[in-house]
């Protein structure tokens, strides 16, 4: 799952984290279902989110831009939504499936922000930490809870480490950066049983924002034979030689 990848202009946020106790929670829309993506989730509200992009305005029943705590809910009578809007646009916000597990929870303060996403089962499906509207770290699960991956960049975009897993749990790929100053990173991959598959360097090239082949690289076979020495620059095979 990537969510708001795209860079969008910085946006100062403050924190608004007043309880729906204290505070008047207002009654919202009442909806039979909202739409469901096995990838996404639960998407109806994010383009009130204007800190990840959205620029979309809530109104009250006068019209007026929406403000405060509101609360949405299924025709069952369970709460679907519930967040506090600021002129009309998410700043804290929880959603809900209809028989009561939370779908989503969003919180910001400041520049920095997270959401957390989770399958209907209750398990957790995406744990995203923001920076001015950026992802700057992102874990998925599959549905029976094992890891997916986890990529998470610095300032300029760049991995720091991004790892996959096979839904069982067993490493698939990691990439890690080893040497910020020549942007160079160690890069395994694995076959499903747990053998290594290819290992190898890679580095990053800011001007075609990629990642090129660089050096030695070693290819395993499925049992964890030896099979092929190769030999990159930059980015291109040079050479190679089979065991």
């Amino acid at each position: 799952m990537y969510l708001c990848r795209v860079r969008i202009p910085s946006v100062i946020v403050a924190a608004f984290f007043i309880s729906p106790v204290l505070a008047q929670v207002k009654k919202g829309d009442t909806y039979k279902s909202l739409p469901y993506d096995s990838t996404y989730g639960i998407t109806r509200y994010e383009k009130l989110n204007f800190y990840l992009g959205g620029d979309s305005v809530r109104y009250d029943k006068k019209g007026y831009s929406a403000s405060g705590w509101y609360e949405d809910y299924y025709e069952n009578g369970q709460v679907c939504h519930k967040g506090y809007y600021v002129e009309g646009h998410l700043k804290v916000y929880t959603n809900y499936f209809p028989d009561g597990k939370v779908e989503r929870t969003f919180k910001s303060e400041f520049n920095k922000a997270s959401m957390k996403i989770y399958w209907p089962n209750g398990n957790p499906h995406a744990e995203i930490e923001y920076l001015n509207g950026v992802a700057m770290k992102e874990t998925d699960y599959y549905e029976n809870g094992q890891m997916e991956f986890q990529e998470e960049y610095n300032k300029d975009g760049q991995y720091i480490i991004r790892k996959f897993f096979y839904p069982d749990g067993s490493p698939q790929s990691l990439l890690e950066l080893i040497d910020p100053k020549k942007k160079l990173y160690a890069s395994k991959e694995y076959h499903d049983n747990g053998n290594p598959k290819e290992i190898g360097q890679m580095v990053y090239k800011p001007g075609a924002g990629d990642y090129q082949k660089e050096g030695k690289w070693l290819i395993y076979d499925e049992s964890g034979k030896l099979v092929l020495e190769q030999f990159y620059s930059k980015g291109e095979l040079a050479n190679e030689k089979k065991f």
